[in-house]
């Protein structure tokens, strides 16, 4: 078992209700870290997410606190996730220093990686789509990783993604009036 009990950071409302696999991997491998950089701390990433959500918290949480409570949620749930890469990129030998690697070029994390937005049915999309694009990068991530363990994990983290993407949906609804690439 895991020395890590990560089912205590879970969000319960803003995330999947499965429990999460054992982080350990087969063996040491920097490539499989490399491209776990990118995840964790690259252009589309998990720090890119919680800074583009926190970003949004701080602007929406006086005035809409339920929509705010869903940013800061989300970026939490998030944060959970970077934990949990940060130690599969440990294990594999890697370090985990805040930068991407390949969708970088080994650069340190920037702010320009957020979508700032200017109005919220217009950040709600932008985050739509930023969970999209770590959906696909997981999904390519898995493909290239001949790891079971490392694989179950990205499976794994793909399905908050996806609860993410229906809760953004339910709120651009109720705020805009409208979806946006809602999730099957």
């Amino acid at each position: 078992m895991s020395d890590i009990d990560y089912e205590i950071h879970k969000r319960p409302s803003y995330s999947d209700p499965s429990p999460y696999p054992e982080v350990k991997v087969v063996e040491p491998n920097l490539y499989y870290a490399q491209l776990l950089m990118d995840d964790y701390a690259g252009v589309v990433s998990e720090f890119t997410a919680i800074s583009q959500y926190l970003y949004h918290y701080f602007l929406t949480k006086k005035v809409d606190e339920k929509l705010g409570k869903l940013f800061e949620n989300v970026s939490i749930n998030e944060m959970l996730h970077m934990e949990i890469l940060s130690d599969i990129i440990v294990k594999l030998g890697g370090d985990p220093q805040i930068r991407g690697s390949f969708s970088t070029n080994n650069r340190f994390w920037n702010g320009k990686f957020i979508y700032y937005g200017d109005d919220i049915c217009e950040q709600l999309k932008a985050d739509i789509e930023a969970e999209y694009a770590a959906i696909e990068e997981y999904r390519k991530h898995i493909r290239l990783i001949n790891d079971r363990y490392i694989q179950a994990i990205l499976k794994r983290i793909i399905l908050d993604e996806k609860v993410h993407i229906k809760l953004f949906n339910k709120a651009l609804l109720e705020h805009c009036g409208c979806t946006y690439r809602d999730i099957d």
